[in-house]
C-alpha cells in the first residue's frame, strides 16, 4: 500500500511539473498572437473570479452590459455608464466599438455634464472637464493596446479627443501642457496614416487633417511635406482643390519666412537699400492680402488680423531703416519705386527654389520610412504562430501513461 501511494504521489509530482513550461508556452503564444498585451492582464486579478464563472457567456455578458449602458445613454444617465464601460473592457477587450464610444462618451457628454451642476463655479467645471478628457484618453490607450493594428482607435485617439477636446481647450484656456498634447496628437495621427498598403489603407482624409493640425501649430514645413506627399493618392483628385489652397498658404508663409531671413541677413551685412526693397515688397505684398480678405464674407477673422499684425511688423522694419538710409543720402521713394519694378531679388528666389528642393527630397524620403514601417507592422501582424514547445507534444502521453498508472494501480489494490 505504502509503494502505491508513493507512485501516486510521484505520478502527481511529475504532473504538476509538467504544467509550468505548459503555461510558460500558453502565456508567450498568447503575447505573440496578441490575445493580451505584454505584463499586463487581460483582466485584473480582481475580476479573474469573475471571468471564470462566466467562462463561454463572456461574450453574452458583454452583450447585457452594452445594452445596459445604451439604455442609460437614452435616459441621460451618463456618468453611470462608466463603470459598464470599464467591465465590457475586461469581458471583451477586442470589442473596438465599445473603446471608442466609450472614450467619445466620457470626454464629450460626461464632461458637458458638469455644465448642469449649480454647486460648481467655472472654475471647477473647467478642472472637471479637462479631467474628463484624461480619462476618455486614458481609456482609449488601453483599448489601442488590445488593438493596436486598427486604424480607427489611433485616429479617434488622435483627433477626437487629443486635438478636437484637450488641445483646443487647453489653447482656450491659455494653461500649460498645449504643446504637449498638440504632439501626442500628431504621434497618434503619424501611426494612423502608416495603414497604408498591404497593412490597410486608411483614408485621405487623415494626412490632409493632420498636415492642418501642423499648420495650426507653427509647423509649416511638416505640413507642407505631409501635403506634397498627397500626390501620390490615386484618388486624391477630387480632393485636390481643398489640399492646393491650404498648401498655397503654407507655401506663402515659407516663402515670407525666408525672405524676412534674407532680409535680416542683408542688414548684417551692411547692404541697407536692398533689405528696404526686400521689406517694402513683404509690406506691399501683406497690404494686397488684406484687402483680398476685406472683399471676402467668409474670410478667417484670425487670418485678417495674423495678416494685419505682418502688415504692421513689415511697416516698423521700414521705418527702422528709413533713418540710416537717409543719412546715407539715399533716396527712399525711389527704393520703393524700383523694389516694386524689380520684385524679388535673385538671391531670394535661389534661396527659396533650394528651400522647397530640399523640403520635396524629405518628403520622399519620408514616404520611403513610412513604407518600411509598414511593413515591419504587417511582418509582425502576419508573423506565423510560435512552434509547439517539445514539452506539450511529451504532455499528452505523459498524462495518458499517468491515467493508466493510477487505472491499473486502482485495481490491483482493489483485488
Amino acid at each position: 500500500m505504502l509503494r502505491g501511494k508513493l507512485a501516486y504521489c510521484l505520478v502527481a509530482f511529475v504532473l504538476l511539473a509538467s504544467l509550468a513550461p505548459l503555461q510558460r508556452n500558453i502565456d508567450n503564444r498568447r503575447i505573440e498572437e496578441k490575445l493580451v498585451v505584454q505584463q499586463e492582464p487581460a483582466i485584473r486579478p480582481g475580476e479573474a473570479a469573475v471571468g471564470l464563472l462566466l467562462a463561454g457567456f463572456r461574450g453574452l455578458a458583454a452583450n447585457m452590459l452594452w445594452f445596459r449602458a445604451t439604455v442609460l445613454f437614452q435616459q441621460g444617465r451618463v456618468t453611470e455608464e462608466i463603470p459598464l464601460f470599464q467591465a465590457i473592457s475586461y469581458l471583451q477587450p477586442r470589442f473596438r466599438a465599445m473603446w471608442s464610444f466609450g472614450a467619445w462618451h466620457i470626454a464629450y457628454n460626461v464632461s458637458a455634464h458638469f455644465y448642469d451642476r449649480k454647486d460648481l463655479t467655472d472654475d471647477q467645471v473647467d478642472e472637471y472637464r479637462l479631467r474628463c478628457f484624461e480619462i476618455g484618453e486614458e481609456f482609449l490607450r488601453k483599448g489601442i493596446k488590445y488593438n493596436y493594428y486598427h486604424f480607427d482607435l489611433h485616429w479617434d485617439l488622435a483627433f477626437s479627443i487629443l486635438y478636437y477636446k484637450q488641445y483646443k481647450f487647453l489653447k482656450e484656456k491659455g494653461w500649460p501642457r498645449q504643446e504637449e498634447v498638440l504632439v501626442s496628437a500628431l504621434k497618434e495621427m503619424k501611426i494612423a496614416s502608416l495603414f497604408q498598403p498591404p497593412l490597410a489603407v486608411h483614408p485621405a482624409y487623415v494626412d490632409r487633417i493632420m498636415a492642418i493640425v501642423m499648420k495650426e501649430g507653427g509647423m509649416f514645413e511638416d505640413a507642407y511635406r505631409i501635403w506634397y506627399r498627397l500626390k501620390r493618392w490615386p484618388k486624391e483628385d477630387e480632393n485636390m482643390g481643398l489640399v492646393r489652397r491650404r498648401m498655397n498658404r503654407v507655401v506663402e508663409t515659407i516663402e515670407k519666412d525666408d525672405a524676412k531671413a534674407y532680409a535680416l541677413e542683408l542688414e548684417k551685412e551692411g547692404k541697407l537699400p536692398e533689405a528696404y526693397k526686400v521689406w517694402h515688397n513683404l509690406l506691399a505684398a501683406a497690404e494686397e492680402k488684406k484687402a483680398q480678405l476685406a472683399q471676402n464674407p467668409w474670410a478667417d477673422p484670425q487670418e485678417m488680423e495674423q495678416t494685419e499684425q505682418e502688415a504692421q511688423s513689415f511697416r516698423e522694419s521700414l521705418t527702422r531703416l528709413e533713418a540710416p538710409l537717409k543719412g546715407m543720402q539715399t533716396d527712399v521713394e525711389s527704393l520703393r519705386e524700383s523694389a516694386l519694378r524689380e520684385g524679388m531679388p535673385a538671391g531670394l528666389r535661389e534661396r527659396i527654389a533650394s528651400h522647397f528642393q530640399s523640403l520635396n527630397s524629405q518628403a520622399e524620403r519620408e514616404f520611403w520610412d513610412d513604407k518600411k514601417e509598414t511593413d515591419r507592422m504587417y511582418h509582425e501582424l502576419t508573423r506565423p504562430a510560435p512552434k509547439l514547445d517539445w514539452w506539450i507534444l511529451l504532455y499528452v502521453p505523459l498524462l495518458l501513461l499517468a491515467a493508466g498508472h493510477l487505472i491499473s494501480g486502482k485495481e490491483t489494490y482493489a483485488s
